[in-house]
């Protein structure tokens, strides 16, 4: 196996050695850094394969007997295909490809479709003069601008032997990506030392192949002279780079963007890349919503007096649908990220006063109208029952994807809006089917992050794995939950772990955040496309019909999908009557019992209780095991590349024990022949072995020292210049040891004199 290891190492090694491949790299790891660090877009990771892909590929290519044009038109192709496969998340887990082709095929379906949905809504927004959130597009410019990028620069650098004009544009990427990002200027700096270091390197190997072709004797020197020059130059550049200012640069782009054209182009890019943010995308809007990692909220905690008299709106509502356990929705979240929630991004469409909001047609919905009058502030987001289809006001219609419904924002402070919603009973929510949902829903409603515990997993399907259909399924989600204590006099989350399992299995009570996004999670862990919606709880109204809201009724739910259907409520939280029990409490208007219909239970809905707490965690042998497994491989790995290459790997093994013999005392002396020199060096170990705790040392040392003589023997006088290159080397390699703890002993010694 070793053998093996070496033939694919010596066959993958570049004819120039692996130094200007390391420095390319080290290169490309700070083109990497910079834009990672400046954190354009969520999805920026990509740059990650596109760029390595680029390094390697356009290496690779450059080495084939390739035409130029052949071998770019492969790297085109390899570019888009990698930048696809990263964004639209096509490259399968293991788990997935054990699966088979059952799992296989819907997993590349959905994630196609998800990525072409939000490709489409950019799209949408930008040929209609919309503005757009939605980042996946400037992502994938910026995975092709990386591998582009790389190939070029390893091109150049292999084909030509002509690496700066690679570098050079590749410099001039990162240092627009540093001052319109804001990034640091050190990365810049590092890339012009190391750009530097690696023309000289490359310099000095054209010089030895024109040599070497033209038979001139050089001396090897050479490499350590031109290291000893090119490391200074490259140092001085690197703190030239780091000193300069950047007054100049700064009016330069001051002056250029003060071109009509210009600033045309940045209304152009600031209405199709609203999303791009350098710094990670900080919330956005008077409402600060648009961030990452909201929910679980802590307004709630501490119930002081001030929530129950704070009103927020008021409404009016006329309908002959039914509404029981109908929330007052303002938005739906649907990102999870392991510690709380956040917003994709979005699009936004102007609505006009009274034209219709194009909602996708699904089945079995009723019509409501109502009149709110919002008190507390000046906030945007309009508050509705159901999903709005009309509003009398302009209003703008925000859409995650193409079809999907996130909110609705407007200016007024009362407004009148009709909305629909889902009238659908429990027979035919269980005759829908998973199957049946659009590909791009399920993959962004089924989505969780790899930190979800397994635990968690393991839950869900205990709870609902067995069930027969989607609806029985929520429901017994929805029920299991509800044995969970309500509470507003709890201890948050710590903030390492994931709040849905700290709820679920050690805190075991919380408030409407908590069971909300417990089941949200289970759902999607049993295949179920599900969200989190916030707003408020529906109050009963008044002698004059108004329902006054304040806020203490902030509250969450969880929202499922069914195919045919849409998305339908359900009300997880045990202290609030669930609407598909027909049994409401006080918090609901006085008519919305006798309104409710026939929600039959699933006849199997024997639940399973919950879990006991379990004190203390379990040992991490797992991820210790596999750190130590790491740590070992590293260690391999950098042992194995201390091996010389070539022949000389004999000689060199041989003269650093005797380097060690020296220091020790025992020099090899001029007329000692390689067999003289071991006898004089085992009478000298004689000496030491007298000490009982170096003996075994010793005796374990001598066959490594007779092997490395015969083998030096061999190299140096038979002439076999191939012969017992790795054994040399592992005989040194067993030999260092036991000569260093001599070492020691020796130095300890003469101190005590």
């Amino acid at each position: 196996m070793t053998h093996a290891v070496e033939l694919v190492i010596r066959r993958v090694k570049p004819r120039e050695g692996w130094l200007p491949l390391l420095l390319l790299a080290a290169i490309v790891a700070c083109l990497i850094t910079a834009v990672l660090e400046v954190a354009w877009v969520p999805e920026d990771k990509v740059v990650v394969p596109a760029a390595i892909g680029g390094l390697l590929l356009g290496g690779v290519l450059a080495k084939r007997p390739l035409p130029t044009l052949p071998a770019w038109m492969l790297i085109t192709l390899y570019g888009l295909l990698i930048s696809l496969v990263g964004l639209a998340s096509l490259w399968p887990s293991w788990t997935v490809l054990q699966g088979g082709w059952g799992t296989l095929r819907p997993f590349w379906l959905q994630n196609g479709a998800l990525f072409w949905d939000r490709v489409g809504s950019w799209g949408t927004a930008v040929f209609n003069g919309q503005r757009s959130e939605e980042t996946i597009v400037f992502a994938l410019g910026l995975a092709l601008l990386s591998y582009f990028l790389t190939a070029f620069a390893s091109w150049q650098l292999f084909r030509r032997y002509r690496p700066f004009a690679g570098l050079l544009v590749m410099g001039l990427a990162l240092a627009l990506n540093g001052y319109f990002g804001g990034g640091q200027i050190w990365w810049l700096g590092v890339f012009v030392g190391l750009t530097a270091l690696l023309t000289a390197v490359m310099h000095y190997l054209a010089l030895t192949a024109e040599w070497d072709n033209r038979q001139v004797d050089y001396s090897d020197e050479v490499r350590t002279d031109l290291l000893l020059h090119a490391v200074p130059i490259a140092a001085v550049l690197l703190a030239v780079a780091l000193a300069l200012p950047g007054f100049s640069i700064r009016r330069l782009v001051q002056s250029f963007q003060q071109q009509p054209v210009v600033q045309q182009t940045e209304v152009l890019l600031e209405r199709a890349f609203g999303g791009v943010e350098a710094g990670g995308g900080q919330p956005r809007g008077r409402d600060g919503v648009g961030g990452r990692g909201i929910l679980p909220r802590d307004f709630l905690l501490g119930n002081g007096p001030e929530l129950y008299e704070t009103v927020v709106m008021t409404a009016v509502v006329q309908s002959e649908a039914n509404l029981a356990g109908i929330h007052w929705r303002a938005l739906s979240y649907d990102v999870y990220t392991g510690r709380g929630w956040a917003l994709s991004e979005e699009r936004i469409e102007p609505i006009a006063a009274n034209a219709a909001i194009p909602l996708p047609e699904v089945a079995a919905t009723g019509t409501v109208s109502q009149t709110v009058h919002w008190v507390q502030d000046e906030r945007l987001t309009r508050y509705t029952l159901g999903l709005p289809q009309r509003f009398e006001q302009p209003v703008d219609a925000i859409w995650r994807g193409q079809t999907d419904l996130v909110r609705a924002n407007g200016d007024d402070t009362t407004y009148t809006v009709q909305t629909q919603v889902s009238q659908a009973t429990p027979a035919m929510l269980r005759e829908t089917a998973v199957t049946d949902i659009p590909p791009a829903i399920l993959a962004r409603y089924t989505a969780l992050p790899d930190g979800v515990p397994q635990r968690v997993l393991d839950l869900a399907q205990e709870v609902a794995g067995g069930r027969r259909n989607p609806y029985d399924q929520a429901r017994a989600l929805e029920q299991f939950l509800r044995q969970y204590d309500y509470s507003l006099e709890i201890s948050a989350a710590p903030g390492s772990e994931d709040p849905v399992d700290y709820f679920l299995f050690e805190q075991q009570a919380g408030y409407c955040d908590y069971f909300a996004s417990a089941m949200v999670v289970l759902a999607r862990a049993v295949g179920l496309p599900a969200r989190l919606a916030v707003g408020y709880l529906a109050q009963p109204a008044d002698a004059s019909g108004v329902q006054t809201m304040v806020q203490i009724n902030g509250h969450s739910w969880a929202e499922i999908y069914f195919a045919g259907y849409g998305w339908v409520e359900f009300e997880p939280t045990a202290a609030f009557a669930s609407p598909h029990t027909g049994q409401f409490g006080a918090t609901q208007p006085p008519d919305f019992a006798a309104q409710a219909p026939d929600f039959a239970e699933p006849e199997d809905l024997n639940l399973p209780p919950v879990p006991e707490v379990v004190e203390g965690r379990p040992f991490p042998w797992l991820p210790l095991l596999a750190a130590a497994a790491l740590a070992w491989l590293i260690g391999w790995l950098w042992r194995r590349a201390q091996l010389p290459t070539g022949a000389d790997a004999v000689l060199w093994s041989y003269g650093r024990w005797q380097q060690n013999a020296a220091r020790l005392g025992q020099p090899p002396q001029p007329s000692q022949t390689p067999q003289e020199f071991l006898a004089a060096f085992e009478r000298f170990l004689a000496g030491y072995g007298r000490i009982p705790r170096l003996a075994r040392h010793i005796e374990r040392l001598r066959p490594h020292l007779v092997q490395l003589t015969d083998l030096y023997v061999q190299r140096r006088y038979a002439g076999d210049a191939a012969a017992g290159r790795l054994q040399a080397w592992q005989s040194w390699q067993r030999a260092k040891r036991p000569l260093w703890l001599l070492r020691i002993v020796r130095r300890f010694a003469t101190s005590k004199r």
